[in-house]
């Protein structure tokens, strides 16, 4: 065998031989471990809007009740149920049985109710688990209607007549 051959079969050797050694220099390594807290909080929120009940006109001899609707949008958090409750107005000596709207420029009243269904059997109060509505909740916009009536025969004088109901919704 020359000589030249025996040379590159000892360097490949030399290489084989350190190859599989690590060339990472053997310095000493430590590991500090260090507590990462991690918190959430879940927010539950509904945005509430409402449409104007209009009525329209009133005729005082008419026998025949007047019938408006308006409609209450809820937009809460998916999964949880909104229960929808309407307060009795601004009117004097108000109550959620039969309430009442002013007149803008005097002091006759016109009774008015509102109900939950197009019927307009189920009274809508502010009484929970009584009058209320419970509504479950999607994660996108819930439109419930709200159905009022003017009962036919009231003696009103001519003018303008108005009243504020209150939404509250517990989630």
């Amino acid at each position: 065998m020359p000589a030249q051959s025996r040379i590159s079969q000892r360097k490949m050797a030399v290489f084989i031989a350190l190859s599989g050694m690590s060339l990472a220099p053997l310095a000493q390594q430590y590991t500090v471990v260090s507590a990462m807290p991690v918190a959430a909080e879940i927010v539950v929120q509904c945005v509430v809007t409402a449409t104007v009940l209009e009525f329209g006109p009133y005729l005082s001899n008419s026998a025949v009740p007047v019938l408006g609707q308006a409609s209450i949008s809820l937009l809460c958090t998916s999964g949880t149920v909104a229960e929808v409750a309407l307060d009795a107005g601004a009117g004097p000596g108000r109550n959620t049985s039969r309430r009442q709207m002013a007149q803008e420029t005097g002091a006759d009243r016109l009774a008015y109710g509102l109900f939950q269904d197009a019927g307009r059997t189920l009274h809508w109060g502010d009484t929970s688990g009584s009058d209320t509505l419970e509504v479950p909740m999607t994660g996108s916009v819930v439109t419930v209607p709200v159905y009022g009536q003017i009962p036919a025969g009231q003696r009103a004088r001519e003018g303008a007549y108005s009243d504020t109901i209150t939404v509250q919704v517990q989630f």
